[in-house]
C-alpha cells in the first residue's frame, strides 16, 4: 500500500511516484525532520531534528485553523532543519497533527458504471461518515481488495481550510510538499511494508484518546480515530478489539492478530498489551522500531518522528 495523498488531490498511492526520502511531522508538542538512508533492509536517519513547540502554536482541529502564527511555526521549521543539517529542503512528504485529518474505510454494493457516479457515490459516504460537506474538503480515494464480495475503498479527508494553512506554511519556506497525510498514515506504514499476511495493529496513544490501523496483508482492513477521556482508553481499545475478533478477524490461525505496534511510553505499552492479550486470548508480539526496520538508537525519541520516519520510507516503495 502506498501514501494517502491530500495535497496531491485524488492521486491513486498504490501507483504514486516515488516519493521524496525527507519528511517532516507536526504535532501539538513539536515538529521532526527527517532523513533516511538505507543499508540492506534496514532504514536509519541520516539527518534528525527534533523541536518542542510553544504550547498553542499548533492546536489539532478538524474544522477549526490549527496554526495560530504561521510564521512563527515557519520559524520552527527552519530551525529544525538547521538542526538536522538540512540545508535545502526541496521536496518532502509532511503529516498532520491527529484530529486534523480524517481516514475511513467504506464500502459499496457494487462497482458504479462510470467514474463520474464513482465520485459521486464517493462523495456521498464522505458527506454521510464525517458530516461535512465535500466543497469544504480536500478529500483523496484509493481501492482496496473486496471484502465479502463488495468492493472498498480507504478515503482521507481534511478540512481545504486546515490544510491551505500549512501549505501556506511551506510554500513560504520554498519547500515544496509532495505528500501530506495523516499521522496515523505514516506509522501504520511500517507495517505495510512488512507485507506479512497475518493482521498487525498499530496503535497510537495521544491525550485525546487514540488512533488505531489494523492492517491485513499490505492493506488497512480497520481505521478508527477514538476521542476519549484519558482513564477511558484502554475501555475503548478492548471494545474496538472485541469488534475487530467477531466481525473481521478471519478463522485461519496462520492469519491471527498478534503483532503489535504501539506509539506510547513504556506504561502504557504494558497496560495496552494487557488489554490486547484480554481481549484477543492470545500474547501479542510486541514490536519495536528496530523490529520493523529503523535502525535508531534506543534513546532517541522515535515517538517524535516515527511517522515522519514512514512516510520516508516510501521512497523506496
Amino acid at each position: 500500500m502506498r501514501q494517502l495523498p491530500i495535497v496531491s488531490g485524488l492521486l491513486n498511492y498504490l501507483s504514486a511516484p516515488t516519493l521524496p526520502s525527507i519528511s517532516a511531522s507536526i504535532t501539538e508538542n513539536n515538529v521532526a525532520l527527517i532523513s533516511l538512508k538505507r543499508k540492506g533492509g534496514e532504514f536509519e536517519p541520516g539527518n534528525l531534528g527534533v523541536t518542542r513547540l510553544p504550547a498553542g502554536l499548533v492546536k489539532a482541529h478538524f474544522s477549526e485553523p490549527n496554526i495560530s502564527d504561521e510564521l512563527t511555526l515557519g520559524d520552527y521549521l527552519s530551525k529544525t532543519a538547521e538542526q538536522a543539517n538540512i540545508r535545502k529542503v526541496a521536496r518532502l512528504s509532511v503529516t498532520l497533527p491527529v484530529g486534523s485529518a480524517r481516514t475511513i474505510i467504506v464500502a459499496l454494493d457494487s462497482i458504479p458504471d462510470t467514474r463520474a457516479e464513482l465520485n459521486q457515490m464517493i462523495e456521498w459516504k464522505v458527506e454521510r461518515n464525517l458530516g461535512y460537506k465535500v466543497s469544504d474538503l480536500r478529500i483523496s480515494h484509493t481501492r482496496l481488495s473486496d471484502s465479502d464480495g463488495r468492493p472498498q475503498w480507504v478515503i482521507s479527508a481534511v478540512q481545504v481550510a486546515v490544510v491551505s494553512q500549512y501549505e501556506r506554511v511551506f510554500r513560504d519556506l520554498g519547500w515544496q510538499v509532495g505528500l501530506i497525510a495523516p499521522q496515523h498514515i505514516g506509522e501504520a506504514q511500517w507495517l505495510i511494508r512488512a507485507g506479512i499476511k497475518e493482521d498487525q495493529v498499530a496503535v497510537s496513544l495521544h491525550d485525546n484518546g487514540f488512533d488505531i490501523v489494523i492492517v491485513r496483508g499490505s492493506e488497512p482492513i480497520l481505521i478508527r480515530e477514538v476521542i476519549c477521556p484519558p482513564e477511558e482508553r484502554e475501555d475503548e481499545f478492548f471494545r474496538l478489539l472485541v469488534y475487530y475478533r467477531d466481525r473481521i478477524a478471519v478463522t485461519d490461525e496462520n492469519l491471527t492478530l498478534n503483532r503489535f505496534l504501539i506509539i506510547g511510553n513504556p506504561t502504557e505499552q504494558r497496560q495496552f498489551r494487557e488489554v490486547f492479550s484480554a481481549a484477543l486470548e492470545r500474547n501479542s508480539i510486541l514490536l519495536s522500531p528496530q523490529q520493523l526496520g529503523l535502525n535508531v538508537d534506543s534513546n532517541a525519541p522515535v515517538n517524535s518522528f516515527f511517522a515522519a520516519a514512514g512516510l520516508a520510507t516510501m521512497a523506496w516503495n
